[in-house]
């Protein structure tokens, strides 16, 4: 039996509520994009997927060196 709305969406609070057997049987009948949008909505704490790193293309972070020494400078504490 598929687990799906009338839009072929995956009913995702059904499909959560059902034991374990049944719960791997139903991930089995759908399809990969119906897995996909399952698990794109599920909220954060419940995926069981593994947390894929995001690449950006600018740096991120401080130098703290720098940082400490600004905050020296500032408030008479360092050179």
């Amino acid at each position: 039996m598929a687990y799906l709305k009338e839009d072929g969406s995956p009913d995702i609070e059904r499909i959560n509520s059902l034991p374990l057997r049944e719960y791997m049987d139903a991930m089995g009948g759908l399809t990969q994009e119906q897995v996909q949008e399952y698990l794109s909505k599920l909220p954060i704490d419940e995926s069981d997927e593994p947390v894929r790193a995001v690449l950006v293309d600018y740096p991120m972070g401080v130098d703290a060196e720098e940082v400490i020494n600004n905050i020296g400078k500032k408030y008479g504490i360092s050179d």
